[in-house]
């Protein structure tokens, strides 16, 4: 009586053994939901894996989260699963579903951060396009001194190394890693040669970002960026100051870039009205031909310059010559 019992319970658990395992080798090989359509799931970062599971079986891309759990563990899934918005389906196969978020192929979004943005404006974007909940930890990772030394970015801020570009970023992604692919974007076009120049100039990276970034913001005519530079350069060879309206905009948060007297007479280490020499930072991210023509100013003497009515600008040598610019263009305010 006992060997037949023991028979039993032995046949009972090699029947058992057998039918879960016909069952799992169903459950990897059959789709779900073959008529299943592509939805966006979000894969926040921190979740577990058994949180994982249960976002999968309530959205109704797998059926079974014991399955699903074992089936990541054999594929050693359950603790290297990358978070972020997945385009799944239950009309996949789930080691496809696992395979996608151990790889991390996660939905990209496109932005496209414009040359001049502040990094302000920058993180303004990113939450507009559901791409940065964290605003407030962004724009202190921009002013974050022991990490900016770790990306080897010796300023203030990060502004102006945050390098205007088309990204594709998934959502979820986390503030500090935003901000280390405009860095490392900011890295390749910043080149050893375009080094090379700026200590041939005697210029720092940063003194180098900081009047590209003036230059931007004076003039969206490619053609007059290498005139604007050879202003600033010849005005601080000469010990003359910038008196560049954008530095005073940009240090007392001018929204509509009309400038009074008391705003020209402002004390703060950005009015290039009252300083002499470089801010001590950018004012924005400045794109590649403002950089280039920081490095490569034109070879004239011209000191002035007064915009039109058209956009572009009149360069002067002489500050008659400017004011008469300055009158036909009913500007009140000199350079």
């Amino acid at each position: 009586m006992t060997k037949r019992i023991v028979w039993y319970s032995v046949m009972f658990v090699l029947v058992s053994a057998l039918a879960f395992a016909v069952q799992f080798m169903r459950f990897i090989a059959m789709p779900p939901y073959p008529s299943g359509v592509l939805q966006t799931i979000e894969i926040p970062a921190g979740d577990s894996f058994r949180k994982v599971s249960g976002i999968l079986a309530d959205r109704h891309i797998v059926k079974d989260e014991w399955d699903l759990k074992l089936l990541a563990y054999l594929m050693g899934a359950t603790h290297s699963v990358k978070y972020g918005e997945y385009l799944l389906s239950g009309s996949m196969r789930p080691t496809t579903i696992i395979e996608k978020l151990l790889n991390g192929e996660v939905e990209l979004h496109k932005v496209t951060l414009p040359e001049g943005y502040t990094d302000e404006q920058i993180a303004q974007v990113l939450e507009e396009k559901g791409l940065l909940k964290d605003v407030h930890g962004f724009m202190h990772l921009t002013r974050d001194r022991a990490f900016m030394a770790g990306e080897g970015i010796t300023a203030e801020t990060l502004e102006g190394f945050l390098y205007p570009e088309t990204y594709e970023l998934s959502r979820g992604l986390a503030p500090k890693e935003i901000i280390k692919k405009m860095i490392n974007q900011f890295r390749l076009v910043y080149t050893p040669k375009l080094q090379e120049r700026a200590e041939e100039m005697g210029m720092t990276m940063l003194q180098v970002v900081t009047l590209a970034s003036i230059i931007e913001k004076e003039t969206s005519v490619p053609s007059e960026k290498f005139l604007v530079s050879a202003v600033f350069h010849n005005r601080l060879k000469l010990g003359m100051r910038l008196q560049s309206d954008p530095t005073v905009i940009y240090a007392m948060h001018i929204t509509n870039d009309v400038i009074t007297k008391k705003e020209l007479r402002a004390r703060n280490p950005y009015n290039t009205y009252r300083i002499k020499g470089l801010p001590p930072g950018p004012i924005c991210n400045p794109g590649m031909e403002s950089i280039v023509a920081a490095l490569y100013p034109a070879n004239v003497p011209y000191l002035y310059f007064v915009a039109n009515n058209d956009g572009s600008h009149e360069f002067s040598r002489t500050l008659k010559e400017h004011n008469h610019y300055v009158k036909l263009y009913r500007r009140k305010d000199v350079k």
